[in-house]
């Protein structure tokens, strides 16, 4: 027999044409997780292209250079060499400080410190009304954000107090390019030049604060990679980027997004292969007859497989294409999570590298998920289907096991194929690429068994209820989820799946804010405050001491700004630090012992006691500090503050509980070790909330370059950072319950005929509409209640997994939020399977009838 593939298309389109409504519903699921999944990597894709093209405007330089100290003198001799040979430089400095303005409350700002004359070299600052930034700034000038001017009721003209000294507003900063670079973006911005910084007297020796270079390379300079090699060697410990590269803190941030978000998507694309896999299977049982007499006629299972794997291409290539299009829609939404973060976000555009391989991956997915239908073809005996009658009956557990021997490595294969793709989405080096897909692996396997497993026992407890007496409604509605062709299961699998991630995130989030609230000490301070000069040391002691409301005393410690150059001749630069112990390498602020002792727990060695001077220079170091570094008892530390050099012997390793302040400071030195060295203080208390403002400006009114930090704002600002992340996530998510859904209505519509005709028996013997209308929505409900349970259970199960074992938090089963996903989940299901089986309430009993 003569069986082309020209034949087989034809025959796969003729099949197609007659179940175009069922299809349609799992081309709709694929290319709802196509488009989940390309509108994350497209918007990602345009995100790095926009930092490649823009990269000079959005560094405003060729190149910068970031610290958070002062330069030395031999860094600064480098920056003048560089100067002469035609490597124009500015100066960047970012710091907090308190702001105010008449009678109005003090508010945390964040200063940027500029020469206007030069900054920037590229692009603009967009100032609102219209002015050159040059003229517009001066000493007694500022342009401010937005939000400044309506938190505190300002406009353009007006006079805002920073550091005491008053400056005018000259306008709105409207567009300010190297924004999303900044350092110190926590609060409002407030521009100023260099000499007003000076005039405000807020840096003093030692006060953090983070400077930026930046370099313009004109034509007779050197090229970029020698300038860049110059500054790394005067720089170690500098984060250095040029417009060549994107932004690396944004680049990393914004891979290890793309990476989990296109994870999420992949989980959406999984539910939605389910659905192909479901409809394919279904397809097939509906096509046994004719399976069986093409094989009567010679036709091999081979010939046969192209038919459906053909069906399969084709809803897989059309479900990408519809996705394609839902991924540009998906994309253009993302710049509203981010806007708020993001003044410069790339515009939406179809890019045709991720369309490719969203069309890609959902073929790939569709295939792989229908590989067990297909191999079944296989098993097909023609005698057996056409001597059958019409009951089912089913080879004991043995016997199928046997037979699905191919269908098991077949599921293996779809869980391995699923570990490339997610290794695929994996931007780093071959073992992190290897890591995400074994853990992909083991959670699709252990995710898909376990959803499985509960499916099972759901219904084999629906089934047993189904037996008792119970109302008509109810026990017709039961007995539906066993009609032949319903796939109850792989629904309630689907459906399941996007309750559990959407879940998931929102108890993770929530439990990681609970957390922060529960395990507060009760004497934890809740006000800080930073660069307390050491003449208003007392004075600032004396006002606080005043001030109603505060509970208990207030922790003071002065700290030098100094730099650790080498432990024991192993010179810090040259150590494999990665990661936040990086923090080594630049300056850290370190304490003399003084009125510590209190607060320190020696691990070993010995501290020194009130009246106790060694006779050289010694450090008491963290625990943490010591195994990072390899620091033992004995250990010759060198040490560099404002350019001199003195070492220290290592006299004990301490413990400092997280309550106190000085926790905070890694290195205390012996009394008199750093005497003569510039001291800032800081503080910390703790104060009934109701009366932090009045402090606040109390404090401000007396000692304006004191900034004062409210906890309460700190965890307000972290918790709307969280909530955004956890907005997307669930953004995303929610498209798995959309396919889940998706796949509902695709199995009533799979089963429409035997619905209308079961419609048409319970109308013949008297059952009316809303009889019959009530059994279908007890169908839909049960199995939307049923999945959403299945999903809150598990997702209790894994965000409790995380928070205990990777977040430090207390386990907790919250009623509430899993009632919700119980019930909206149920919703869901009934308007998905109402979509797909409205029309078949209206059917005519002798229309059916005549067909019979």
């Amino acid at each position: 027999m003569r069986f082309s593939w020209s034949t087989a298309l034809k025959i796969a389109w003729r099949e197609a044409r007659s179940s175009a409504f069922k299809f349609l519903f799992v081309v709709l699921a694929v290319a709802v997780g196509i488009g989940s999944l390309t509108g994350v990597r497209g918007f990602s894709r345009a995100f790095h292209q926009m930092l490649s093209d823009q990269a000079r405007t959005l560094m405003a330089a060729d190149l910068s250079v970031r610290v958070f100290d002062v330069p030395t003198p031999e860094q600064g001799s480098v920056l003048d060499d560089l100067a002469r040979h035609d490597v124009e430089r500015t100066w960047i400095t970012e710091t907090l400080t308190m702001a105010s303005s008449g009678d109005s409350r003090p508010m945390l700002v964040s200063i940027k410190a500029v020469d206007p004359n030069k900054y920037p070299f590229y692009g603009e600052i967009r100032l609102d009304p219209p002015a050159p930034l040059r003229t517009a700034l001066t000493a007694d000038t500022i342009a401010v954000s937005d939000d400044i001017l309506l938190r505190l009721n300002l406009k353009t003209g007006d006079t805002l107090s920073l550091g005491g000294k008053p400056f005018r507003i000259v306008g709105r900063v409207a567009y300010e390019p190297d924004r999303m670079l900044g350092s110190l973006n926590v609060g409002p911005r407030v521009m100023m030049t260099r000499e007003g910084l000076d005039r405000t007297g807020l840096m003093l020796p030692g006060s953090r604060a983070a400077e930026h270079f930046l370099f313009r390379l004109d034509p007779g300079s050197p090229t970029i990679e020698q300038v860049r090699d110059r500054l790394r060697q005067a720089f170690p410990e500098a984060l250095i980027a040029d417009y060549r590269e994107s932004h690396p803190i944004i680049t990393q941030s914004l891979n290890r997004a793309t990476m989990f978000l296109s994870l999420v998507s992949l989980i959406t694309l999984i539910v939605g292969a389910i659905g192909v896999a479901t409809a394919i299977h279904a397809h097939i049982q509906q096509r046994l007859d004719s399976i069986a007499i093409m094989k009567c006629l010679g036709a091999r299972s081979a010939q046969l497989i192209r038919i459906y794997v053909i069906q399969t291409v084709a809803l897989g290539l059309t479900g990408g294409l519809i996705g394609v299009a839902f991924g540009f829609v998906v994309q253009k939404a993302f710049p509203q999570f981010l806007k708020r973060y993001f003044e410069l976000l790339p515009s939406a555009r179809l890019d045709l590298l991720t369309a490719a391989q969203g069309i890609g991956i959902a073929v790939l997915a569709t295939l792989l998920f229908t590989l067990p239908p297909l191999l079944g073809i296989r098993r097909i005996r023609p005698n057996l289907i056409l001597r059958r009658e019409m009951g089912e009956t089913k080879p004991n557990w043995r016997r199928r096991l046997i037979e699905e021997r191919a269908s098991i490595a077949a599921g293996a294969f779809i869980v391995l194929g699923f570990a490339g793709i997610a290794m695929s989405f994996t931007a780093g080096t071959r073992a992190d690429m290897w890591k995400t897909g074994e853990y992909f692996t083991l959670a699709l396997g252990g995710g898909l068994a376990s959803l499985s497993a509960i499916a099972w026992l759901m219904l084999r407890g629906l089934r047993a209820l189904g037996r008792r007496s119970l109302p008509t409604s109810l026990r017709h509605g039961i007995a539906n989820l066993y009609r032949p062709g319903n796939h109850a299961q792989s629904v309630l699998v689907a459906l399941g799946i996007g309750v559990m991630f959407t879940l998931t995130v929102y108890l993770v989030q929530r439990g990681v804010i609970t957390q922060m609230h529960r395990t507060a000490p009760p004497g934890m301070p809740n006000v800080f405050l930073l660069d307390i000069a050491p003449k208003d040391r007392d004075a600032v002691l004396s006002l606080v001491n005043q001030q109603r409301g505060i509970e208990g005393g207030t922790d003071l410690i002065g700290t030098v700004a100094a730099r650790l150059l080498a432990v024991d001749d192993r010179e810090i630069a040259k150590m494999p630090l990665k990661g936040w112990v990086r923090r080594f390498r630049s300056p850290r602020s370190v304490t003399s012992a003084g009125a510590m002792t209190n607060y320190v727990e020696v691990v070993r060695g010995a501290f020194w006691g009130s009246a106790q001077r060694p006779a050289m220079p010694e450090v008491c170091v963290s625990d943490e500090a010591a195994k990072v570094l390899d620091i033992d008892l004995g250990s010759m530390t060198r040490w560099s503050i404002n350019g001199k050099e003195f070492s220290a012997r290592v006299a004990c390793i301490h413990r400092i509980d997280s309550v106190h302040l000085i926790s905070r400071v890694e290195f205390i030195f012996s009394d008199g070790a750093l005497d003569g060295f510039p001291v800032v203080y800081y503080a910390s208390l703790r104060a009934q909330p109701s009366t932090v403002s009045a402090f606040q400006e109390a404090l401000y009114r007396s000692f304006p370059t004191v900034t004062v930090v409210n906890l309460a704002d700190v965890l307000q600002t972290f918790q709307s950072v969280v909530d955004q992340i956890a907005t997307v996530i669930r953004f995303i998510s929610m498209f798995a319950i959309v396919a889940g859904a998706i796949i509902l209505s695709s199995s009533v519509a799979g089963t429409r005929f035997r619905r209308m005709r079961e419609v048409v028996i319970l109308k013949t013997l008297g059952a009316t509409r809303a009889r019959v209308s009530r059994i279908f929505s007890v169908e839909f409900l049960i199995l939307g209640a049923v999945a959403g349970l299945m999903g809150a259970l598990l997702a209790n199960g894994f965000a409790n997994l995380l928070l205990e074992r990777m977040l430090d938090a207390q386990v907790s089963f919250p009623i509430l939020p899993s009632l919700f996903a119980v019930i909206a989940t149920a919703l869901i299901a009934n308007v998905a399977g109402w979509a797909a089986s409205f029309r078949i309430l209206g059917q005519k009993p002798l229309e059916i009838l005549r067909e019979e």
